[in-house]
């Protein structure tokens, strides 16, 4: 009888959250081979976590509450499967990723906590490398201090209220405000994306407002960053266009770029190709203007609904700098 009662006791919330629901889920990413880029042109050949996507592992849940009404949480962290270790690096908090709760119904949903940067995840939408930190041009360029970090700010923003709504005719709206909760400061994060996903045509508008995170500083207090992204399904092939601009306070750093690509479909769908090239302009007070081209060619091939195996070689210059190139295979299984 004393072995049973843990048993009952651990099973007693469960009976009575009959509407509660939470999983268990992640992404594990590895890859190997040559790695060379332009801010790093000395090649290395390595074993790395977080080829297609950065591997992190997570937990949600909803509640339904009658009436529609719905509470949710998320929690979610990054880590790195080469080596075991927590985080994207060293000492980085356990839910970097995200760590909210909040509510969803008809009005759509409301969520308090740490959450994603919609600019980033927007991103990862409207390339053929998707939220790629490693390979996606675009996202290399914009959102990676390798690639040069032209918006500032890091990919999820904590302190963080965000609104997202339903779909409307195919439309959703973001909106997204960060707390910098310094005292006599006011150094509060924004950002608002607006996205229209049709059968064919998808269209992206997003900014943001950064104050406070990675990359500020008294040179850099604060940058805006403006995209326009476009993607159109041919079935035969899928086109990808975007235009991201950066204006930062102080240092003038401004910069703009330019992102062309393509998907083509192989195999009855199994298979993919992708192509992408990204171009990334940049003049700041005392610096002479300069431009990094960035592109990337890859295959992406599913084994099974859950686990695919990629390619991908890469180039990646500066204008008045060096070079590198990368060849690398991986694969990455989702649990």
């Amino acid at each position: 009888m004393k072995k049973l009662l843990p048993a009952l006791v651990l099973t007693l919330p469960f009976a009575a959250s009959a509407q509660t629901q939470v999983s268990i889920y992640g992404v594990l990413d590895a890859f190997a081979g040559r790695n060379a880029t332009a801010s790093a042109p000395v090649a290395v050949t390595a074993l790395n976590s977080g080829g297609m996507i950065t591997s992190y592992y997570g937990f949600s849940g909803t509640e339904a509450l009658g009436g529609g009404l719905k509470a949710q949480f998320q929690l979610e962290g990054f880590f790195r499967g080469d080596t075991g270790d927590a985080g994207r690096f060293p000492g980085e908090a356990m839910f970097a990723r995200n760590a909210n709760v909040g509510l969803a119904g008809e009005f759509g949903m409301v969520r308090l906590g740490r959450i994603g940067n919609p600019l980033f995840i927007a991103a990862g939408q409207i390339n053929p490398f998707g939220p790629s930190t490693r390979f996606s041009p675009l996202i290399n360029q914009v959102f990676t201090a390798a690639g040069g970090n032209g918006t500032l700010g890091d990919t999820g923003w904590s302190n963080s209220i965000q609104y997202a709504s339903n779909p409307i005719n195919d439309t959703t709206f973001i909106a997204h405000y960060s707390l910098g909760e310094q005292p006599g400061a006011h150094n509060n994060n924004w950002a608002a994306v607006a996205k229209y996903v049709g059968k064919e045509l998808a269209v992206t508008l997003g900014a943001q407002n950064a104050r406070f995170g990675p990359g500020i500083s008294a040179a850099a207090p604060s940058q805006r960053t403006y995209m326009a992204a476009v993607s159109y399904d041919l079935k035969s092939v899928k086109l990808f266009a975007s235009y991201t601009d950066h204006e930062t306070k102080v240092s003038l750093r401004d910069g703009h770029s330019v992102q062309a690509g393509f998907t083509v479909p192989s195999q009855g769908g199994a298979g993919r190709w992708m192509v992408a090239w990204s171009r990334m302009t940049e003049d700041a007070k005392n610096v002479p203007e300069f431009h990094r081209d960035t592109g990337s060619a890859g295959y992406d091939y599913n084994l099974s609904p859950r686990t695919d195996v990629y390619a991908v070689v890469m180039y990646d210059k500066i204008s008045n700098a060096s070079k590198g190139n990368t060849y690398i295979a991986g694969i990455r299984h989702r649990f």
